[in-house]
């Protein structure tokens, strides 16, 4: 069901080194106004840059069949209470893309 049924990967590294397979990420939700984080602007753009760059990476390295093959669909951003159960439920293979104009 993706993060809308939880985050939580219970697993240890091992399985996936044995594999030869990569865990990555690019964090989008770094907060720059809590407490316990750098205030440095510096900091923040630099990381900003490295995120912008990891994103030109996956554009580049992914192509349409590969975005194709986990779109579910489109839906308007009215239509969010209704597929919310549905997504929770595992209801809904891949991903939405909700257009906030429609």
């Amino acid at each position: 069901p993706g993060v809308a049924g939880g985050g939580e990967l219970a697993t240890s590294v091992y399985p996936f080194i044995l594999r030869g397979v990569r865990l990555l990420g690019v964090d989008q939700t770094m907060p720059y106004d809590l407490e316990g984080y750098p205030d440095d602007p510096q900091r923040w753009d630099g990381w900003r840059a490295e995120r912008q760059r990891m994103w030109a990476l996956l554009s580049e390295s992914l192509g349409d069949d590969a975005i194709g093959a986990v779109h579910a669909g489109t839906i308007g951003l009215a239509q969010l209470p209704e597929y919310a159960p549905k997504i929770i439920g595992g209801e809904v293979a891949g991903r939405l893309l909700v257009d906030v104009k429609a």
